[in-house]
């Protein structure tokens, strides 16, 4: 692109250097795991300026090796945070229970598991009160604070009634309490593991999991080691990619860099834009294809390609006019990726059938252009094939 990326002004660039980061920069499983945060806590441009955003990806960016404990306060004090979930509407005297809701169910502990009441989320609004913004129409984390005199002092009880029953007074307290509550971590390892494996881990997978989250001081890093290194990431059925997932493995294979500003309208009609999840839930990660998405991800291979076959230079003289050499050209572009028998015998019939001129002649002018848009559409297929999809 033409001029430096400014994600904390303008729309979109947020967006485009996470793409940017993920082709260009050396930490991709860091790239990796801020995404997956993002998607995590679902902090929307829709709810929180443009600037609180891109401080609040940095600021997971920046802290997700550390403790899980940590970077919890650290979002439940965030401006985009308490912007986003109205935790700069939650005092004392009016008490808000968005963000209270919101971290109990999909941040920390999870719906439907017995974990908590309607009782605990009062509790924990009550706790989270006191921070606020000055007012002003500038809405940058300078103008964010905690003030005292808006916080419900008093002591508050969570999980009362339960083994788990603990008397808090601050939201630093309130956020320990619920991290050390005994469904916190199965409810952390099985959520992270989601973003790798398809097929839910077994109990003693489970169990092994909380014991490295535990013993290692709620690191999400200790985690994911265990994760990547178990055998179920190898074996089941495979994984849609996401698209930013997906659309970066196409850019890095081919070492091209963010030139366009389009990469947003195309990953946005792939089904992820960065900066706006749908909601505070964040994508569904089990709905990435469908008829539209799949269109655009189509689009994402053309956008990478960019006619990349040029007849002058490839196909003077009728170089590689095979058709099973074509079919090898086309997979050693994209670095020979794995690909299906099913898969690589329809390559093989497209490569015979327009070899054959069963593909009517005169669209092609010449025979050099032929053979030239015979590996164009070879290599688009390739990388938008069933294979390229899944990992």
């Amino acid at each position: 692109m033409n001029g430096a990326l400014a994600p904390a002004t303008l729309w979109g660039h947020t967006h485009l250097q996470t793409l940017d980061r993920m082709v260009r920069g050396q930490d991709s499983i860091g790239e990796r795991m801020t995404l997956i945060l993002h998607d995590w806590f679902g902090v929307s441009e829709t709810g929180a300026e443009r600037q609180l955003v891109s401080d609040h990806i940095d600021m997971l960016r920046r802290l997700w090796r550390g403790s899980f404990r940590l970077l919890l306060q650290q979002v439940t004090s965030d401006p985009a945070m308490l912007r986003f979930l109205d935790g700069v509407n939650n005092q004392k005297i009016a008490p808000n229970e968005n963000y209270a809701r919101e971290f109990m169910e999909l941040f920390t502990l999870g719906a439907d598991r017995g974990a908590y009441t309607e009782f605990d989320v009062r509790e924990l609004a009550r706790a989270f009160t006191g921070f606020c913004h000055d007012g002003s129409a500038n809405y940058t984390a300078a103008n964010f604070s905690f003030n005292p005199a808006r916080a419900d002092t008093g002591t508050k009880t969570l999980f009362a009634g339960t083994n788990q029953q603990r008397t808090v007074t601050t939201w630093r307290e309130a956020v320990n309490a619920v991290v050390d509550h005994p469904l916190h971590a199965s409810f952390v390892v099985i959520k992270l593991w989601s973003y790798f494996v398809p097929t839910a881990p077994s109990d003693d997978t489970v169990q092994q999991l909380i014991s490295i989250y535990r013993s290692s001081g709620e690191q999400l890093s200790a985690v994911l080691q265990a994760i990547l290194t178990h055998r179920d990431v190898y074996r089941g059925p495979a994984m849609v990619k996401p698209p930013l997932v997906y659309a970066a493995g196409l850019l890095r294979i081919r070492a091209v860099g963010i030139t366009t500003g389009g990469w947003c309208s195309l990953l946005s009609g792939a089904g992820q834009l960065v900066a706006y999840p749908p909601n505070v839930s964040g994508w569904n990660d089990n709905a990435w294809l469908n008829a539209t998405t799949h269109a655009s991800r189509w689009a994402c291979v053309w956008q990478v390609l960019s006619y990349s076959v040029s007849v002058d230079t490839e196909y003077t003289n009728g170089r590689n006019s095979d058709p099973e050499a074509a079919v090898q050209q086309a997979l050693t572009y994209w670095g020979n990726p794995p690909i299906q028998a099913d898969h690589l015998a329809a390559l093989r019939r497209f490569a015979q059938q327009t070899w054959l001129g069963k593909v009517p002649g005169d669209v092609y002018k010449t025979r050099e252009n032929f053979l030239a848009k015979r590996q164009n559409v070879l290599r688009q297929m390739v990388a938008a094939a069933p294979d390229s999809q899944v990992s």
